[in-house]
């Protein structure tokens, strides 16, 4: 080769993208490399000078052990070698995993002999080196949608899909460490969840909560985490991946160390990776085939929507990721984010058709036996062909084809359930159904007089450049499959109305539980005793009424909040019985302690036994509490005992009314054995034979006697009236009363009580007052008790006052009653004086009352019928009130300690019917 010819191939290889070097065969010399590998050997950072080096001294040791028997092989023996393949990675910094075809072949170099004019060969070794790291990658990539989609289309499950995903992931980058990682709870077209996303707290998930991520495929993660299932947050780089729909690289992820990674094996050793990559899996949402002419950028964005899981691929040591490995990955995680979807829809799928197997197998049987009809039509709707199960059918025969439609229906044996000649645009109608790709239903009976439904599928049939050359129609037997969708439809509706009548009874089971519980709660609510259920196994309390928590309140338990009995008694469900219980005493009614083992819920609880007890305690403010308390068990159908009802019953009124009801008694027998007594006296004395009475003494005995009798009498009146009061039988004789005449009288009858008194009676009446309705002798004695009470506890001298007024109503023109009013200024009543003041056995009267020998008292002697009560009896205030309320009014007290006292009550005007109660 001439000088001029080396210069035009320097020239040339100055320029080729194709590593060139020559290489001496006698020493391994490198006698020439061009600009391309000279660049190459500057990355691999070996840019010394190579020209006239040994090309041991110039490469990896590592690299010149496996080159040099190859080298020596081609020198040796003149043979070509070529590698089409080579993998590297010397590049992974930049480029990452790199290909190149490698050849080595021998060539003579002719060479002018040093002092001779002739040349001698020399062998050398020309090496070319061609980057096809694209290529490669590229048939990589193929393979593996290739592999991808043979494990999508074969019975393979997506744990095998994803295996050769990761399998290509490895092939491609060459990474030994990488893994799948899916979000759980996939649901096509829903969003993921994860805490923290948009801004919201964990706390505020409750209702919503986060999804979990799976490895759902590894290489290389230690055993430790290959059951990881953390949920989906921003401390997973699944979590940012899906937020920010982008792949994400972490250089050195010791940089971040609250970043949740899986951790590698190093040789049996779990490790935290130093580096990682995560390629977003996305849903593919394409709304047509990427066939259909859609760009390679568009279809690349078409994906970015929701994302199913990444493609994360790790190393051991803090590295980079080369952009050119990223964007392969890309790529292929969109076509594996396909894969991943469609192995899960096959399986959903699969799953599907498992279930309805069951239903549909035997109609598929049959459907699978009988093949559809096929009928292809050209362009102008002639017929081309007819399958046999068609010709059956129809009844056709090899003479309809070229026929138009018309025609050959014309041929048919078969009767159509609509008939095509009733249509006006009839060819019109049949290409706008195949446009459409219409599937319709018709019914016909066959020309061997069978009836069947068919499902008629009209499709055109395309040519290369996209024309509408034939159609054709499907004929597809759906006989039995209508025939069992109506008599599924017809079972739904049975089954709904079964289901209608079981959720009716359902309904009325439910309301009559309802029904039921309500009255139960109403029934504790409105009964009188308290009522507790308490369980057997924990002693807590399953139902409490409000009457029960305002018992244990009141013998010092303290059941919160103590102003809300309401909501005391809901937070006394479920608290210990036994617990609350002991913190109060109970003394039995011998005045000793009963301790709660005896008790008898206890009893009924740990021996099974129904007892009741009268028992009391003292309460916080002093006061006896008095209860009739009685517990039984609850046994289950076995014996055993499941719970005890507890009934507490507060007797504390009644025992009052018992005490008073003896007092009462006491307080009567001694003034039934005073009068009794006198009588006796008078008339002993007046039978007394050794005793001569003159007639005017025993005028005095006789009239002593007659007056204890009086007083006897009235005592019994006093009687018979508190007891008419009481069974509200009291009858009255209304008569118009004028108010002046019936005070005039009533002062006429009072007038030795005011002398002896000491006091002066004050009447204060307006003029003009109009008569009412009332009955006479009952309000005389009501006046008659007030006053009476009056001038008792008024001071001496003081004056009381009787005040009349009439009683406008809303209209303010006519009076439609009069009040009567006694006020005095004697001592006064506190609340708890007034609240015992009308009771029945009150005894506040006897033991208020000033001494006999008090000052200005009236005198003990009284006029005959001026008083009809003793004022001994308690009765006078309970029997008034009965009187005046059997008028339709009320009486009314109005009293405080040191201020005297005011009863008052209105009377109705005669003649008005529209009576108001005061």
């Amino acid at each position: 080769m001439g000088p001029e010819h080396s210069v035009q191939l320097e020239s040339i290889f100055r320029y080729m993208s194709v590593g060139v070097a020559i290489i001496d065969c006698s020493n391994w010399r490198i006698r020439y490399a061009n600009p391309y590998l000279l660049s190459l050997l500057d990355q691999l950072q070996l840019s010394q000078v190579v020209i006239g080096r040994r090309l041991d001294e110039v490469i990896p040791e590592d690299l010149w052990v496996i080159t040099h028997p190859f080298i020596e092989q081609v020198c040796a023996t003149g043979r070509r070698m070529s590698w089409p393949d080579i993998p590297y990675e010397g590049f992974l910094a930049r480029r990452g995993r790199t290909s190149w075809r490698v050849t080595i072949e021998r060539r003579e170099v002719q060479e002018p002999d040093s002092g001779r004019e002739s040349y001698d060969a020399v062998h050398t070794i020309l090496v070319t080196i061609e980057d096809v790291t694209e290529l490669a990658r590229s048939r990589l990539y193929v393979n593996a949608i290739d592999s991808i989609s043979s494990a999508i289309v074969g019975p393979f499950a997506l744990p095998l899909v994803l295996e050769r995903i990761l399998q290509a992931v490895q092939e491609m980058v060459g990474s030994t460490r990488c893994a799948i990682l899916l979000i759980d709870d996939w649901e096509s077209g829903s969003e993921y969840r994860y805490a923290g996303h948009d801004g919201r707290a964990e706390t505020d998930m409750a209702a919503d909560k986060p999804s979990t991520v799976s490895i759902a495929a590894q290489k290389g993660v230690h055993l430790r985490s290959q059951d990881w299932h953390p949920q989906l947050s921003e401390q997973l780089l699944l979590g940012l991946v899906a937020r920010d729909r982008r792949t994400l690289i972490i250089n050195d992820t010791s940089t971040i160390p609250e970043m949740k990674l899986p951790l590698l094996d190093d040789g049996g050793t779990p490790r935290r990776p130093g580096s990682v990559l995560g390629i977003p899996i996305f849903e593919p949402t394409l709304n047509r085939r990427l066939g259909d002419g859609i760009s390679t950028h568009r279809a690349k964005n078409a994906y970015t929507t929701r994302v199913l899981g990444t493609i994360e691929v790790y190393h051991r040591r803090a590295r980079g990721f080369p952009a050119e490995e990223v964007e392969l990955l890309e790529q292929f995680a969109q076509q594996a984010g396909l894969a991943i979807q469609n192995a899960r829809l096959f399986l959903r799928i699969d799953q599907l058709a498992k279930d309805a197997s069951r239903n549909l197998r035997q109609r598929e049987y049959i459907m699978q036996a009988i093949p559809d009809g096929v009928i292809i039509y050209d362009s102008r709707w002639r017929v081309v062909e007819a399958n046999q199960s068609i010709r059956k059918l129809l009844g056709w025969t090899n003479d309809v084809i070229g026929l138009h439609i018309t025609e050959a229906l014309a041929k048919s044996k078969a009767i159509f359930s609509q008939d095509y000649k009733s249509k006006v645009n009839f060819v019109s109608e049949l290409d706008e159904r195949t446009r459409v790709k219409l599937i319709d239903e018709v019914k016909l009976t066959s020309a061997d007089g069978q009836h069947y439904t068919l499902s008629r599928s009209y499709a055109p049939i395309h040519d290369e450049l996209g024309d509408v050359f034939a159609s054709v129609v499907i004929y597809h037997d759906v006989t039995e499959h209508v025939l069992a969708r109506e008599r599924i439809e017809a079972e739904v509706i049975e089954r709904t109305a079964q289901l209608a009548q079981r959720n009716a009874a359902l309904e009325l089971a439910r309301f009559a539980q309802d029904m039921a519980r309500a009255r139960m709660e109403l029934l504790l609510e409105r009964l009188p005793s308290g009522v507790i259920l308490i369980s057997a196994g924990d002693r807590s309390i399953s139902i409490i009424n409000r009457q029960a928590t305002q018992i244990l309140q009141n013998l010092g338990v303290p059941i919160e909040p103590l102003d809300d009995l309401d909501a005391a008694t809901r937070n006394a469900v479920g608290g210990n019985a036994e617990e609350l219980l002991r913190m109060s005493t109970v003394y039995a009614s011998s005045g000793s302690p009963v301790p709660y083992d005896k008790s008898p819920l206890a009893l009924a609880l740990n021996q099974g036994e129904a007892s009741e007890a009268e028992l009391h305690a003292v309460q916080p403010g002093g006061q006896n509490l008095y209860l009739l308390v009685s517990a039984a068990p609850l046994r289950a159908s076995d014996g055993t005992i499941r719970s005890a009802v507890l009934v507490l019953h507060e007797t504390t009124r009644l025992k009052t009314l018992e005490r008073a009801r003896e007092d009462f008694f006491t307080t009567m027998a001694h003034e039934l054995k005073t009068p009794l007594a006198n009588i006796r006296a008078h008339v002993s004395a007046l039978l007394a034979e050794d005793l001569q009475w003159s007639r005017e003494a025993q005028r005095d005995f006789l009239q002593s006697a007659d007056e204890q009798v009086e007083r006897l009498v009235g005592m019994i009146n006093h009687f018979l009236d508190a007891s008419r009061v009481e069974a509200g039988a009291l009858r009255l004789e209304l008569e118009p009363i004028l108010l002046p005449e019936m005070l005039e009288d009533l002062e006429e009858r009072l007038e030795a009580l005011i002398t002896s008194s000491g006091r002066h009676l004050e009447v204060k009446m307006p003029a003009n007052l109009p008569a009412v309705m009332a009955d006479y002798e009952l309000i005389i004695s009501v006046l008659t008790n007030l006053l009476s009470n009056a001038f008792r506890y008024a001071p001496e001298g003081d004056t009381v006052l009787l005040e009349l007024e009439a009683v406008y109503g809303p209209n303010k023109q006519s009076p439609t009653g009069v009040e009567l009013r006694v006020t005095d200024r004697g001592p006064g009543m506190s609340m708890e004086q007034q609240t015992a003041l009308f009771t029945r056995f009150s005894t506040f009267a006897a033991m208020s009352r000033p001494a006999i020998d008090r000052p200005g008292q009236p005198a003990a002697e009284r006029r005959r019928g001026s008083a009809r009560w003793s004022p001994a009896t308690g009765l006078g205030l309970y029997i008034s009130r009965g009187i005046i309320e059997a008028h339709g009014g009320k009486l009314t007290l109005i009293s405080s300690p040191g201020e005297g006292a005011s009863f008052s009550f209105i009377l109705p005007v005669a003649g008005n019917t529209n009576r108001e109660e005061s």
